[in-house]
C-alpha cells in the first residue's frame, strides 16, 4: 500500500510539473525623475512589454533624488530582477552603486544620462550636443546672428545638460551670438521661473531664452511676458502634452524632439537576457524642431496613438480575462484529479487509523487498568509497613526526652508519613472509583463553618509565606455531604493554589448560594495554567508540561470524582500570569435520618502541609566563623531542615529556595560547597549549575547535584552543566557527608599541587624575570574540539597582572583590585582564598617580595631604592618582610653576592 502511495504522489507530482508556467523575466526600471517626458518613455516600454509575454516591468521614479533613485536600485538588485534599465540623475553620485550591481553579475542598461564609468551592459542615449548644436542654429534663425541669449540650465552634474550646454554655446559663439549669462533651473520649473525672473532683470537686452527642458522655456515665457518683454524662447524634449501643446499655443516659439525610444530600452533588455545579439552602445540622433508649422500636425498624430494604445491595452485586458478563465479551468481540473485520488487515499487512511485506533484504544485500556492495578496492589503492601512506623514515629514525637536535632528529625519524618499516607489513600480511593465500588456517607452539617475550619488549617503556611488567605463571609448553610472526601477536595484545591502562588500573592475561598445550588470557589493569583492544558486538568496520571511542581497526577481526578458524586460539578478558568479560579457547584440536599455534624479535620490534613515547626534555628548551629560554608537550594523546605540538621554540626549553612536566589547568594557568600536540587521553579538546578560555574565569583565552587532524578542520561546531563558530584534521593547520611568532605578536600588538594609546581619552578630557576606566584599559563580544558582558557585561571592571572602593574605602588589595595576585577571585598577575598590558599594581601606581599629579591640580586640599586620601587613604604617595614619571607635580610643578600 505505501509503494501505492508514493507512486501515486509521485505521478501527481509529475502532472502538476507539466502544467508549471516557463520562465518570466523581472525588469526593473529606475527612472530619476516624473516629468511628462518620461511619463511619455513609461507609456511606450508598458505597450512593448504587452507584446512579450515571457517578461514583466516594474518602474520606480526617484524624484530628482539620488538617494532615493539609490535606494531603488538596490531594491531591484536584492529582489531577484534580472536585469536593471536606469536613467541616471547625477552621474558622480550613481555611479558607486551602479558599478556595485553590475558588479554582482546583474546586466544593466544606461539610458538618457551617462555615468562616469564603463560598468554597464548598453548604453542608450541622444546625441545632446547635436540636440544644443540644432537649437543654436535654429535660435539664429528666430532672432539672427549677433544677438543675446541666457540659458536655462538642467541639473548640475546631469550628462545631458552638459552635453545641450556645450553644443549650444559652442554654436553661438561661433554665429556671433553672446550668451549672456546661465542659471541652473534642475529641470522644474519652480526654480526656472526664479532664475529667469533674476536673469532678465539683469539683463535688459535678451533676445532669445535657450531652455533645457520645455518646463523651465515655459516658465521663462511667462516671466518674460509679465515683464512685456519680446524675447523668444526655445525649449527640448517636445513631449505632447506640454511641450507642442505650449507650441501650439504660442507660449514658446520652438521645441526640439528628444527620443524615448521606450521600446528599443524593452528589445535590448530581451536580447540580453535571451542571450541574442545586441549593440552595446546606441546613439541617437538629434532632431528636427518643432514650431508653428508642425505643432498641430504632432499633437493630432499623438491623439491617433493615445487612442490606438487604448484599444490596445482593451484588447490586452479581454485576452488577460480569456487567460484567466483558462487557467483557472485548467487549474480546477487538475485540481479535481488530485482531489479525487486524495480523498480515495485519505479514506484508506482513515479506515485503517480507525482500526489502529481501536486496537491502540484497548491496548490502552489494559495497559491503563494494569496500572491501577499495579498500583493498587503496591498501596495495600505499603499499608501494612507504613501502619508500622505511623504508631511508633507518633510515640517518638510525645517523647519529651529527645534532643532538639532528634526531635526535628521526628517531626520531619511525621509529617511526611502523613504524605505517604495520603497518597495511598488516594489511588486506593481512585480504583475503588473506577470499579464503581466508591460509596458516599453523606451528614448533614454547617459547609460555611467547614470550609472556615479548612482555611485555618492553612493559616500557618499561609503567615510564613506572606500569602494572603482570605475567607469571604458566608451565612451557614445547612448541607448534606461527604464531609471526609469534601474535605479532601478542598484541602487538594488549597494545596495546589499554594504550590503556584507566589510569596506576597492571595488565595480566596468564597462560598455563595445560587438557588438550589451552592457555589465554591478556590482562586488564586499564581502562575496561571497553560490554554493548553486547561482542558486536561482533570485528567487521570496528567500534569502541565514542564511543571515544577510535584505530584501524582490523580488528585484532580479524584476531586472531580468526588463532586460528581455528590450530583456537582467542577471547572476551572485560568489566565497564564495572572491566577486560576476554580468553581465547585452542588446541589443542596438534606438526608432524612441523618443526625448534624460538626466537619473536623483529619490528621492527614492537618499534616501535610503544615509547616514543619523547627526546634531551633538552622543559623544557630555550635560551629565557629571558621566553618566551611555550605549553600543549600532546594525548593523543598523539608530537604532544607533535614540538610541543616544533618549537617549543621560542620558547616554554616544557607538556604535557597530555587535556582535563581541560589545564584544570587552564591554570589554574595561565596561557600565553599553548594547542594543544588535537579527541580526547582523559577530556574532549574541544571541552569543554576551552569550559571554558577559561568561566573566568575564562583566558577570554583563545587556544586553537588541532589535529587530524585537518578536516570543515567540525567546524571550526564548534571556534569555536563558543570557538577562536580551527583547524589540520588533517598540518600545515606554517611554519604552525603563524605562526598560533601570530599569536594571540598579535592579543592584544597588542587590548591596544594598548584603551588607545589610552583616551588619546583622556583627551584629550576625557571621565570627569574617574573614572580613565582604567578602561573605560567592558563589551565586549559578541551570543549568541542577547542582549547579554552579555564575561567579561574584566567581571574588568577589579571590579579596577578594587576599586582605587577602596581608593584611601585605603595597605595595599592585590596580593595582597589576588587574593583577592577568587577567584584566586592568579601566575593574577592574568598574566590583568592579558595583559588590559592592565601589571602590577597599576602600574595600583594610576596609578588613584591620576589621583585624586590630579583632587583637585589641583578642591580646596584641601595636597598632603599628596591624597597620603594617595590611599593614598600619604608625600608625598614620591607627589611622585616624580607626576613621573614627569605630567613635572611636584604643586607646579608648584598654581602653573599
Amino acid at each position: 500500500m505505501k509503494r501505492f502511495i508514493h507512486i501515486g504522489l509521485v505521478a501527481l507530482g509529475i502532472l502538476l510539473c507539466a502544467c508549471s508556467t516557463r520562465e518570466v523575466y523581472r525588469i526593473g526600471v529606475s527612472q530619476c525623475s516624473d516629468d511628462d517626458w518620461r511619463q511619455k518613455m513609461n507609456a511606450e516600454i508598458l505597450r512593448e512589454i504587452m507584446l512579450h509575454d515571457d517578461a514583466v516591468v516594474e518602474i520606480r521614479s526617484a524624484d530628482d533624488s539620488n538617494d532615493k533613485q539609490i535606494a531603488d536600485i538596490r531594491y531591484f538588485a536584492e529582489n531577484g530582477f534580472d536585469i536593471l534599465i536606469v536613467a541616471p540623475n547625477e552621474a558622480a553620485a550613481l555611479t558607486p552603486v551602479i558599478e556595485e550591481v553590475y558588479a554582482s553579475g546583474m546586466p544593466v542598461i544606461i539610458f538618457d544620462r551617462d555615468i562616469l564609468s564603463e560598468a554597464y551592459t548598453a548604453r542608450i542615449d541622444v546625441d545632446n550636443v547635436a540636440l544644443g548644436t540644432a537649437a543654436a542654429i535654429y535660435a539664429k534663425h528666430l532672432v539672427g546672428a549677433r544677438s543675446n541669449a541666457i540659458e536655462l540650465y538642467g541639473l548640475a552634474g546631469s550628462t545631458p545638460a552638459i552635453d545641450r550646454h556645450e553644443g549650444f554655446s559652442a554654436k553661438w559663439s561661433e554665429q556671433g551670438g553672446q550668451l549672456l549669462a546661465m542659471g541652473y533651473a534642475n529641470w522644474n520649473e519652480h526654480d526656472a521661473e526664479r532664475v529667469a525672473d533674476s536673469l532678465l532683470r539683469i539683463y535688459p537686452n535678451v533676445d532669445i531664452i535657450y531652455a533645457h527642458n520645455d518646463r523651465m522655456a515655459i516658465s521663462a515665457a511667462e516671466v518674460a511676458r509679465r515683464m512685456q518683454r519680446d524675447i523668444r524662447v526655445i525649449g527640448i524634449d517636445a513631449a505632447p502634452t506640454i511641450g507642442i501643446q505650449a507650441v501650439s499655443d504660442g507660449v514658446i516659439d520652438a521645441t526640439f524632439l528628444y527620443p524615448t525610444e521606450g521600446h528599443r530600452l524593452i528589445q535590448t533588455a530581451l536580447a540580453i537576457l535571451r542571450g541574442e545579439t545586441y549593440e552595446r552602445n546606441i546613439r541617437l540622433p538629434a532632431s528636427s524642431a518643432v514650431d508653428k508649422t508642425n505643432a498641430d500636425i504632432l499633437l493630432l498624430q499623438n491623439s491617433t496613438i493615445e487612442a490606438e494604445t487604448r484599444k490596445i491595452y482593451l484588447l490586452q485586458s479581454k485576452i488577460d480575462d480569456y487567460w484567466r478563465q483558462y487557467s483557472a479551468q485548467t487549474a480546477l481540473l487538475y485540481a479535481s484529479v488530485v482531489i479525487i485520488f486524495l480523498l480515495i487515499v485519505v479514506a484508506f487512511l482513515t479506515l485503517r487509523a480507525y482500526w489502529e485506533s481501536q486496537k491502540h484504544q484497548e491496548q490502552l485500556q489494559a495497559a491503563t487498568q494494569s496500572k491501577l492495578q499495579f498500583f493498587t496492589n503496591i498501596s495495600h503492601d505499603l499499608r501494612t509497613p507504613l501502619t508500622l512506623i505511623v504508631e511508633p514515629v507518633a510515640q517518638l514525637t510525645k517523647a519529651d526526652n529527645l534532643s532538639d536535632t532528634q526531635q526535628t528529625l521526628v517531626q520531619l519524618a511525621s509529617k511526611n508519613i502523613a504524605i505517604l499516607q495520603r497518597l495511598i489513600n488516594q489511588i486506593l480511593d481512585f480504583r475503588k472509583y473506577e470499579n464503581g465500588k466508591l460509596t458516599l456517607h453523606r451528614a448533614e452539617g454547617d459547609l460555611a463553618q467547614a470550609l472556615g475550619d479548612y482555611a485555618r488549617a492553612f493559616a500557618p503556611l499561609a503567615q510564613k509565606r506572606g500569602i494572603s488567605l482570605e475567607v469571604a463571609p458566608a451565612a451557614a448553610l445547612l448541607i448534606a455531604l461527604d464531609w471526609e472526601k469534601m474535605e479532601r477536595v478542598i484541602f487538594n484545591l488549597l494545596s495546589n493554589a499554594f504550590k503556584h502562588t507566589p510569596d506576597g500573592g492571595t488565595i480566596r475561598l468564597e462560598q455563595q448560594v445560587s438557588g438550589d445550588n451552592v457555589v465554591i470557589t478556590v482562586s488564586d493569583t499564581g502562575e496561571g495554567i497553560p490554554p493548553k492544558d486547561i482542558s486536561k486538568v482533570f485528567d487521570r496520571f496528567y500534569q502541565v508540561e514542564n511543571s515544577q511542581s510535584s505530584g501524582s497526577g490523580i488528585g484532580l481526578a479524584l476531586c472531580k470524582a468526588f463532586i460528581e458524586m455528590h450530583g456537582g460539578t467542577i471547572t476551572v478558568q485560568s489566565t497564564q500570569g495572572e491566577g486560576t479560579r476554580f468553581r465547585i457547584e452542588l446541589p443542596v440536599v438534606l438526608e432524612q435520618g441523618t443526625r448534624n455534624q460538626e466537619p473536623g479535620l483529619s490528621t492527614s490534613a492537618t499534616e501535610v502541609d503544615r509547616p514543619l515547626s523547627i526546634v531551633h534555628s538552622p543559623l544557630s548551629n555550635e560551629v565557629g566563623d571558621g566553618a566551611p560554608i555550605l549553600l543549600v537550594i532546594d525548593d523543598n523546605e523539608d530537604v532544607q531542615v533535614l540538610l541543616r540538621t544533618l549537617l549543621g554540626g560542620e558547616y554554616r549553612i544557607i538556604t535557597a529556595n530555587n535556582g535563581e536566589e541560589g545564584i544570587r547568594l552564591a554570589s554574595e557568600h561565596v561557600p565553599d560547597l553548594i547542594i543544588c536540587d535537579r527541580v526547582m521553579p523559577v530556574m532549574d538546578g541544571l541552569t543554576c549549575c551552569q550559571r554558577i560555574k559561568e561566573a566568575v565569583s564562583t566558577s570554583h565552587i563545587p556544586v553537588l547535584m541532589l535529587t530524585a532524578c537518578t536516570l543515567d542520561e540525567q546524571q550526564v546531563e548534571g556534569y555536563h552543566s558543570g557538577a562536580d558530584g551527583y547524589l540520588a534521593k533517598p540518600f545515606n547520611a554517611d554519604v552525603l557527608r563524605a562526598q560533601c568532605e570530599s569536594l571540598i578536600a579535592n579543592r584544597k588538594r588542587i590548591q596544594v599541587g598548584l603551588f607545589e609546581q610552583r616551588a619546583k619552578n622556583k627551584e629550576q630557576g625557571r621565570h627569574s624575570d617574573q614572580t613565582t606566584w604567578v602561573k605560567d599559563e592558563g589551565q586549559k580544558t578541551k570543549d568541542n574540539g577547542q582549547w579554552t582558557v579555564d575561567i579561574d585561571d584566567a581571574f588568577y592571572q589579571r590579579f596577578i597582572a594587576i599586582v605587577r602593574d602596581n608593584l611601585t605602588d605603595d597605595n595599592l589595595s585590596v580593595d582597589s583590585i576588587a574593583s577592577q576585577l568587577h567584584l566586592d571585598r568579601t566575593q574577592f577575598y574568598r574566590k583568592i582564598k579558595s583559588l590559592t590558599n592565601y589571602a590577597p594581601v599576602e600574595i600583594i606581599r610576596m609578588t613584591r617580595l620576589q621583585y624586590a629579591h630579583n632587583l637585589l640580586i641583578t642591580t646596584d640599586l641601595t636597598i632603599a631604592e628596591v624597597a620603594y620601587q617595590s611599593g614598600f613604604s619604608s625600608p625598614a617595614y620591607f627589611t622585616k618582610c624580607y626576613r621573614d619571607q627569605y630567613q635572611v635580610t636584604p643586607s646579608e643578600v648584598r654581602k653573599r653576592d
